[in-house]
């Protein structure tokens, strides 16, 4: 098939993208290499040619490298991305299963267990595979490794896990910070055996012996 093809087939998929949300150029490359049966790298290539011409042609605003989308003009100018869908796709969930979680301060916040704030998110997703903690400024989220790989069964244990070994070491101000822990357990239908065998697996003794005392308060 000819160049003109590819490029058709490309501005028609950018053209079924409602407004405001974020399109990836590596996703449009997948489509590109199944539709016409050649290599992702080839694929990745046809779009990077294309993409200027398709971009000034149908309204695309590039938010950062490999990520665009349709903006609307309003009274007040252009409508901007809104980075919360792109924090989602990149390291929370991937074809429907889970890659990562919420966790640190900004988690205990949204659980009540403070009410300070913190000015970024923090994740733990299997995106990030290095040691240590990154920072991604525009997106305002701070990436970092977790314990063991995510995955839909295991991601609100690692998550409640997560909370448990820091409750020592971030500020809490709730009143009543293990009813908070309890309620989030009856919430997701944790099971104590697997918080368990996870702790055991995957974290400090500490944890363990925490999540006795909580599993006794459970028990009252």
């Amino acid at each position: 098939m000819e160049q003109v093809g590819y490029g058709q087939y490309i501005a028609d998929n950018i053209r079924s993208f409602p407004f405001g949300v974020p399109i990836y150029t590596d996703k449009i490359a997948h489509e590109v290499a199944r539709q016409f049966q050649i290599e992702l790298y080839q694929a990745k290539i046809l779009v990077n040619v294309n993409l200027k011409r398709i971009a000034d042609n149908n309204g695309l605003e590039r938010y950062q490298k490999g990520i665009y989308y349709k903006a609307q003009e309003t009274p007040f100018g252009k409508t901007k991305l809104n980075p919360v869908q792109i924090m989602r796709d990149l390291y929370l969930v991937k074809d429907g299963q889970s890659i990562g979680y919420e966790t640190g301060p900004s988690f205990f916040n949204r659980i009540g267990l403070t009410t300070q704030l913190s000015k970024y998110k923090t994740y733990a997703t299997n995106a990030f595979r290095q040691k240590g903690n990154r920072v991604e400024e525009k997106l305002g989220v701070i990436l970092r490794k977790p314990p063991a790989e995510v995955t839909n069964d295991n991601c609100r244990y690692l998550q409640l896990l997560d909370v448990i070994e820091n409750k020592e070491k971030l500020t809490m101000d709730a009143l009543e910070p293990d009813q908070i822990l309890l309620e989030y357990i009856q919430k997701n239908e944790l099971d104590y055996v697997r918080l368990a065998g996870y702790a055991s697996q995957y974290y400090r003794k500490e944890v363990s012996l925490r999540l006795g005392e909580l599993a006794s308060i459970m028990l009252k």
